[in-house]
């Protein structure tokens, strides 16, 4: 019975300590290209966290925004938007940071670097 209670306690440790990535998270980057080496981007995504189920939107540059769904597995961020058009693998780097590419389904990619928005990388209107 110990043993049962330590393992349970353990398990409710880790869901407690799993990041909570509901947000909105802004992106820079560049997209690979084989003439300029790397096109400068940018990125918005806003995140809704339930559980290890994200939803949201995404908006590239001055784009509209378009939904997206994802996962979240320990560091991981698996995001699929546009109803798949691209996907994203990005990883915590720290629980401000989410670092990694994104791929078209045309087989375009784009490092990135997303980070929460917070009032001081926010433009004032």
């Amino acid at each position: 019975m110990k043993r049962l209670a330590i393992v349970m306690l353990a398990f409710a440790g880790s869901l407690a300590a799993q990041a909570n990535y509901s947000g909105i998270w802004n992106g820079t980057g560049g997209v690979v290209s084989q003439k300029y080496t790397s096109v400068p981007v940018t990125a918005q995504m806003t995140l809704i966290q339930a559980g290890t189920a994200l939803q949201g939107t995404f908006k590239a540059g001055n784009g509209k925004p378009v939904p997206l769904t994802g996962s979240v597995s320990g560091d991981k961020v698996v995001l699929s938007v546009a109803n798949g058009a691209v996907t994203a693998n990005l990883t915590a780097q720290t629980p401000s940071q989410l670092v990694g590419t994104m791929t078209s389904n045309g087989g375009q990619i784009a490092n990135m670097v997303f980070v929460p928005q917070t009032t001081s990388n926010t433009k004032k209107r």
